[in-house]
């Protein structure tokens, strides 16, 4: 049995400051003011990274991932699909480019708080998906309590109703890749729980037909039908997209008021 409280430990410990200031909790608003921008340690797997200065190509004036951060105002950046989408790989930089935002990703976070050596194949082979979701939810629970993060969930996340209600505190980015180029990132579906009955086309097609409308319910839809696109051009149509998406639904704080008359 994994407790709440090492799960909510372990994120807290995720999400460690460079520096000895409190992280400000999530307020549900769509997009949340947060004034400071002291950088947070990178985490990756729970592997702790000092910040490193950006590239002169990722500079704040030349990189629009940069130009993203002030909008988003230190609101979390959640990325859903399906297994293979490339969700860590695109979080992981995202966050990085960001600046002050750090990365988790909830199948590691799972991962930490299973027995030493356990993996999420044998867990849900003992425990049975259920308990999984579970799981996934609790950790989701914790997460949305922080601000400035890229989290990359877990295929199945959005089949859970109460998954949304965090999740949409944030920003939702749904990266639709082409079912023939995830069939050939994961092969046979080694380490992947519900790839193990031989046919892995065929089971991804009926995992999305049953995700693809939670899947759509995203704020942001990336698709990516080519296979031979690199986590750069993904993560570039990811930061375009969200951009876009906050200029059209800006917070109320910044909309216009309506002329009188109207």
């Amino acid at each position: 049995m994994v407790h709440a409280s090492l799960i909510l430990l372990l994120i807290a410990s995720a999400c460690h400051l460079s520096y000895p200031f409190t992280i400000l909790p999530a307020t549900f608003t769509r997009i949340s003011s947060i004034r400071s921008n002291k950088q947070l340690l990178r985490v990756g797997g729970f592997d702790y990274m000092p910040e490193e200065p950006p590239p002169p190509s990722a500079t704040k004036d030349s990189d629009p991932a940069r130009l993203l951060t002030p909008k988003l105002g230190g609101t979390n950046v959640y990325l859903v699909g399906m297994m293979g989408s490339g969700k860590t790989a695109v979080g992981a930089l995202l966050a990085q480019r960001l600046g002050p935002y750090t990365f988790l990703d909830t199948d590691n976070i799972i991962t930490s708080c299973l027995p030493e050596g356990t993996t999420i194949e044998e867990y849900f082979a003992s425990e049975g998906e259920e308990s999984f979701r579970s799981l996934e939810s609790q950790v989701l629970n914790g997460v949305h309590g922080h601000v400035r993060c890229v989290v990359s969930t877990g295929g199945g996340i959005v089949k859970e109703r109460v998954n949304w209600s965090k999740m949409q505190t944030g920003l939702v980015c749904f990266l639709d890749v082409d079912l023939g180029v995830i069939s050939a990132r994961v092969g046979g579906g080694e380490g992947r729980p519900l790839l193990q009955d031989g046919d892995v086309m065929g089971k991804l097609t009926e995992l999305m037909e049953s995700r693809r409308s939670m899947y759509e319910q995203a704020d942001v839809t990336i698709k990516v039908d080519d296979g031979e696109e690199d986590v750069e051009e993904t993560l570039l149509k990811v930061v375009e997209g969200l951009g876009k998406f906050i200029d059209e639904n800006p917070p109320k704080h910044q909309q216009e008021p309506p002329e009188v008359g109207e």
